[in-house]
């Protein structure tokens, strides 16, 4: 069976946002060889990566669901002045919002965040759905929007709040649309063929363009085995090859969704680099621990771990590194000098990395 993790995604029923199981990376329980340890003896690692930071809100406060301990509790005091995480925060390029948060979120809260994030300099990345749920299929199926709303509205409904509060919207990344719209086969998914599937993706760019023209909205897919066919990497290249026919342009990026317990993850990520590449798109990878981490201590160590294994040990080169959260863990975004909280990990890349 398919492993999950529990991911936030948009699913609306009268305004109601809640966050439901979805399929991620990083379901395992420990460290394996599959997840190895940091090695303090490892070289620097030469990167020219954007760095992506893409914290999620304590869930509590922000949404009707069933997770009410999900979140870092101190996301709030990421946006204040002077707040402790000012080396990662002049090294991120782009801060990943999740659309549920946008939605949901205070005007003051919302304000303070885009003002923070324009007075720094830094882009805005959003993950949003892209797919319209029907009477057939795709209600409560992450990717989607259902409830009885549409994809037009949803996302012209977010998209002008940001607008209205001067958010500069870089990139969005399309939540697992291939994946959950054609390929996976639990109860409620469509199964449609790879062609609609394009087709609705590249409708759904075509309405971001109208109130950010020059937004980037690319693509992430989960990279599990066993669920593709012929397997993960040609069919991930087949379904960019069809969205570019169809939608007359390549995506500008691919995000690789990997599934960390996989002992070839590392293998699979740079072949889906070199392909990504190729096909003239721009490769990231979202870096990010287990959903079973107890602590905020486990959880940071597997974060430096995987971007040591890729990009230390097999020379992973990507455009874009996204560490991104939707797990339990961290509790704790702050401050940067603790190895063990959010920024504390991507502090730890920073200076792999010689930034």
């Amino acid at each position: 069976m398919r492993r999950h993790n529990v991911r936030p995604r948009l699913t609306l029923a009268l305004a109601a946002l809640l966050m439901t199981t979805g399929c991620t990376a990083g379901c395992g329980a420990g460290a394996s060889s599959a997840n190895p340890q940091p090695n303090a003896s490892l070289a620097p690692i030469v990167s020219s990566a954007q760095i992506w930071f893409h914290p999620l809100p304590p869930s509590a406060t922000n949404y009707p669901g069933p997770l009410p301990n999900h979140g870092s509790t101190d996301f709030p005091q990421l946006f204040q002045p002077n707040a402790p995480w000012a080396n990662v925060e002049s090294h991120t390029k782009v801060l990943g919002i999740y659309v549920y948060w946008v939605l949901t979120a205070s005007q003051s809260d919302l304000q303070q965040t885009i003002a923070f994030v324009n007075a720094h300099h830094m882009g805005i990345e959003l993950e949003a759905p892209a797919l319209q749920a029907t009477a057939a299929c795709g209600e409560g199926v992450e990717g989607f929007v259902g409830g009885g709303q549409t994809v037009q509205a949803v996302t012209l409904s977010y998209l002008q709040r940001l607008q209205a509060v001067g958010a500069n919207v870089q990139y969005i990344k399309v939540d697992e649309p291939y994946f959950f719209g054609s390929v996976a086969t639990e109860p409620g998914t469509c199964q449609w063929p790879v062609s609609q599937v394009a087709s609705e993706v590249s409708a759904y760019v075509h309405l971001v363009h109208t109130i950010f023209p020059n937004a980037a909205v690319g693509d992430v897919e989960p990279v599990t085995a066993g669920f593709y066919s012929p397997d993960v990497v040609t069919a991930l290249g087949q379904w960019h090859s069809t969205y570019s026919t169809i939608n007359g342009a390549p995506f500008p990026f691919y995000i690789a969704d990997l599934d960390f317990n996989n002992p070839t993850w590392q293998t699979l990520a740079k072949s889906l680099e070199t392909q990504t590449k190729q096909a003239g798109m721009k490769f990231g990878i979202i870096y990010i621990g287990d959903y079973q981490d107890t602590s905020d201590a486990q959880w940071a160590s597997k974060v430096v771990a995987r971007f040591e294994a890729y990009q230390g040990q097999d020379g992973g080169q990507p455009d874009f590194v996204l560490f991104q959260s939707w797990e339990p863990h961290p509790l704790f975004c702050l401050p940067e000098s603790d190895p063990n909280t959010f920024t504390g990990a991507v502090n730890a890349y920073v200076r792999a990395t010689g930034m």
